[in-house]
């Protein structure tokens, strides 16, 4: 049997069929579907890879077939593949599948065509020379030392936060990743502790430069006026005297002055006290008694020498005489003088009198004395 189908192809283009020859249509079916359809393959007509059909001629190293003798017996048409195209298995994204008289026939697209290889990892996907769908690898990199990147094949590109270290060569911080941001995670502390340097972190790390003449705090409560002197803080001592007799003072490094209370004889530097002793950190002395009894002097001691003095009060001024009789009284030249009270109950049965320290009295009369025309007193009663 001859199969002559008369056209040729490009590598995109399926075979065009004329005529009712199924043994032609079957084998340009098979050079774009890659199976020989079962056709006899006799010595009238070869094809050629390039889809361009040999007449009567001899064959060539490129032929799909070569020659097995003489038909054997009488063409057999192949059984039905295929009534729709969705009966044809899917070639790929650079495969076109038709049903074309109950055989699948597939056409590759040209090469180079724009396709999806159902891969999100990859990008610039383009058909190949073997009916392939490829595409280069998507590159998933930020640039962010703070992810580690990947491709799902899915969904693409994907980031995840770490925790590595970053940034390095810092000497005066460590950094580290903190939600897909670098960030300090420990800070270089230069202080040494000296008031009088100047305590910086730099590209080599500490450096403490001293200062000089500059005010300064040593640290210590009990030293005052610090200043700097090349690199070293000089200060003067505190002085704790608090000028009380009654305590005792003392410094601490830390708290500074201290005056603990004492007990005791103390001086309270006034002369006009005497027996002074330390009473809740007070020196206290008693007064020393300088009164003369007099009421019209004022009586005072001088502090520097301790001697009494006793001074005149003014003329006139009420002063207290001392008795209980005697009322109305004032200072005078004869010191304090006045008027004897006098003691009258009106009771002709009592003596009246003033006496000291109660003043006026009234003393019941003997019983019958007579107090009146035909009486007599009876319990200091006239009757």
């Amino acid at each position: 049997m001859s199969c002559r189908p008369h056209s040729t192809r490009t590598s995109s283009q399926p075979l065009a069929f004329h005529g009712q020859n199924w043994c032609a249509r079957l084998l340009g079916a098979a050079l774009l579907s890659g199976a020989l359809a079962a056709c006899d393959t006799d010595t009238l007509t070869q094809l050629d890879l390039d889809g361009v059909v040999q007449h009567d001629v001899a064959d060539t190293a490129d032929d799909l077939n070569t020659d097995l003798g003489p038909d054997s017996g009488p063409d057999v048409p192949p059984a039905v593949q295929c009534n729709v195209p969705v009966d044809c298995a899917y070639g790929g994204p650079c495969i076109d599948m038709a049903c074309i008289l109950g055989q699948c026939v597939a056409t590759a697209h040209a090469i180079g065509t724009a396709c999806s290889d159902s891969d999100a990892c990859t990008t610039g996907d383009a058909c190949t020379a073997q009916g392939l769908c490829k595409g280069t690898a998507a590159k998933c990199s930020d640039g962010n030392a703070c992810t580690d990147d990947y491709c799902d094949q899915i969904s693409g590109c994907k980031v995840t936060f770490n925790t590595s270290t970053c940034k390095a060569g810092d000497a005066c911080a460590t950094w580290q990743c903190a939600s897909g941001v670098c960030k300090i995670a420990t800070q270089t502390t230069c202080d040494d502790g000296n008031p009088c340097t100047a305590d910086v972190c730099g590209v080599s790390g500490c450096t403490y430069a001293a200062l000089q003449l500059t005010a300064c705090d040593d640290g210590d409560a009990c030293t005052v006026n610090g200043i700097c002197k090349f690199g070293l803080c000089k200060s003067t001592p505190l002085s704790c005297d608090d000028g009380d007799t009654c305590t005792v003072d003392s410094c601490d490094s830390k708290l500074g002055c201290v005056h603990a209370l004492t007990t005791g004889a103390c001086s309270d530097g006034d002369n006009c006290t005497k027996a002074d002793s330390c009473v809740a950190g007070v020196c206290v002395g008693t007064p020393k008694d300088c009164d003369d009894g007099d009421p019209c002097t004022a009586d005072s001691c001088a502090p520097a020498t301790a001697v009494c003095l006793h001074s005149a009060i003014a003329a006139g001024t009420s002063c207290d005489p001392g008795t209980p009789c005697v009322e109305a009284a004032s200072c005078g030249a004869q010191g304090c003088v006045g008027t004897k009270k006098v003691c009258d109950d009106g009771n002709p049965c009592t003596v009246d009198g003033c006496s000291a320290p109660g003043g006026c009295y009234a003393q019941p009369v003997s019983d019958g004395t007579a107090c009146g025309t035909g009486q007599s007193c009876t319990g200091g009663t006239c009757q």
